[in-house]
């Protein structure tokens, strides 16, 4: 199989997988005891400890854990206190999980406002307008856009969230493990994401990372309660989590600090697939003028009157798997999208792109 679909489904890293085998073996020493629960507690608070290095926060503390981004996503929407006029300002080019949950705020009377990144200075100018003529509590936004990896200006857009007191929600599923994430300098009230696509961890594992600002903001109301605690980060872990899969997940995440992200093959092979593309068939490739991660090409107006039938035929005779686009987002329809590892073999790459180029025809 050649397998561009990176994006949706990272294969888990072997090491992270025998990290996670390990620590379900040690757990079994201990189980529900004491000495048991001490020992969780400094195991999860070590996983802290290896995601914070990846991410560059100075509080691990700030980390909780969670099954993956959309479960994170739905935490951080159910502890604001919404109420009938509020506005969530959001994109076009959310992933469909996220935009499920934001839609089913319209039952509580709040105003969905969803804005078309077409380039940056629009698509800010558009936040900025946005801002002035709605009372926009929450903005809820992909660091890097699963449709097609341009990445959003999130420093800026913090400042506006900031200038407006808006809550701002960051979707780091396409970012983390993918481009560099130093979430000290970025700013945000919560950024989360999912273990199973860049990172190469386990799936259902995830986390969110929530600063004091929005732990301590008055428009937000706990999760859960228990009576003499303050407001912490471990609300938002709903019971005992996956240990297991938890500690997979920080060493997926350990492996990409200490080894890198692997930015330059990911390039190359970029630039190999559009220079393909554009010898072979013509298509068009979906851009804007801001940075794009390296990971992802998005390609649309070749000849298939049905997409997923061409992805359909593609994996059934030649065994190569990528991901259409047919139903969102409406400016870009149809397209196709490929994703790739830096650790894929180029032969491979290659073969694979040139069978998708030839099959255009």
């Amino acid at each position: 199989m050649i397998y561009l679909n990176y994006a949706a489904l990272h294969p888990t890293h072997p090491d992270a997988e025998q990290e996670s085998t390990r620590t379900i073996t040690e757990f079994k020493q201990f189980l529900y005891s004491d000495a048991g629960i001490e020992w969780y507690l400094r195991k999860i608070s070590a996983c802290r400890q290896k995601i914070s290095k990846l991410l560059h926060i100075s509080d691990p503390s700030t980390i909780a854990f969670c099954s993956n981004a959309s479960s994170a996503n739905y935490l951080a929407l159910s502890s604001i206190q919404w109420e009938p006029g509020d506005t969530v300002l959001t994109t076009t080019h959310e992933n469909p999980s996220t935009t499920r949950q934001i839609l089913a705020l319209k039952k509580r009377g709040v105003h969905i406002y969803t804005i078309q990144p077409s380039s940056p200075d629009q698509f800010l100018e558009s936040v900025r307008q946005a801002l002035e003529r709605h009372s926009v509590k929450v903005i809820m936004v992909s660091h890097v856009s699963h449709v097609d990896g341009r990445i959003l200006p999130i420093s800026l857009l913090s400042t506006m969230a900031r200038e407006r007191e808006a809550m701002f929600f960051v979707d780091g599923a396409q970012a983390v493990g993918h481009i560099p994430v130093d979430l000290d300098q970025l700013g945000f009230d919560v950024y989360f994401f999912t273990g199973h696509k860049w990172c190469a961890g386990p799936l259902g594992t995830g986390a969110m990372v929530l600063n004091h600002h929005f732990l301590n903001s008055e428009v937000r109301q706990p999760i859960q309660i228990e009576e003499g605690l303050t407001a912490h980060t471990t609300e938002f872990e709903i019971g005992t989590q996956n240990i297991g899969s938890t500690a997979g997940l920080a060493h997926a995440c350990e492996l990409k600090f200490t080894t890198g992200l692997g930015t330059e093959a990911l390039l190359k092979y970029r630039q190999k697939a559009k220079e393909i593309f554009k010898k072979t068939c013509g298509v068009r490739f979906v851009e804007w003028t801001g940075p794009h991660a390296p990971g992802i090409l998005t390609i649309q107006g070749f000849n298939a009157t049905d997409y997923r039938q061409f992805v359909k035929k593609l994996e059934e005779e030649s065994n190569i798997i990528i991901k259409p686009f047919v139903d969102y987002p409406q400016e870009i329809l149809p397209a196709l999208r490929l994703s790739w590892s830096a650790a894929m073999d180029e032969h491979d790459f290659q073969f694979g792109v040139e069978k998708i180029a030839g099959s255009f025809f």
